[in-house]
């Protein structure tokens, strides 16, 4: 009798730990990326689910020709029937970027984030 109460105990603890894992791969439904190079920036944020406001924010900095390195940020918000927003953005004229991140926003709420990029 011991030995089936610890095979049922060890049966439920793994069914536990096995929804668990299944409820977080569900959890995050958006993927990012980002793409940046010293002269552009690409991004791209998809959905699965349409009928959303989606909302895609790249803070970047950037080196000027006089040296000095500044903030900035580039977005793109799509509502109704769309699934994917995407920012592409060339730097000015003699200036390169330094550094970029990426966030995906779904009705206001932060859905995914890219890793910093530094060049």
């Amino acid at each position: 009798m011991r030995k089936f109460k610890k095979m049922l105990l060890g049966m439920a603890l793994a069914m536990g730990v096995f929804a668990g894992s299944v409820g977080s791969c569900y959890a995050a439904t958006g993927s990012i990326m980002l793409d940046l190079t010293v002269s552009s920036i690409y991004s791209k944020y998809v959905y699965a689910e349409p009928g959303h406001q989606l909302k895609l924010l790249v803070r970047y900095q950037e080196r000027g020709v006089d040296g000095i390195v500044r903030s900035g940020e580039a977005s793109d918000t799509q509502f109704g029937n769309v699934t994917e927003v995407v920012v592409i953005r060339s730097a000015q004229s003699g200036c390169q970027y330094t550094w970029g991140r990426a966030s995906g926003y779904v009705d206001g709420e932060i859905d995914a984030a890219s890793g910093s990029i530094s060049l």
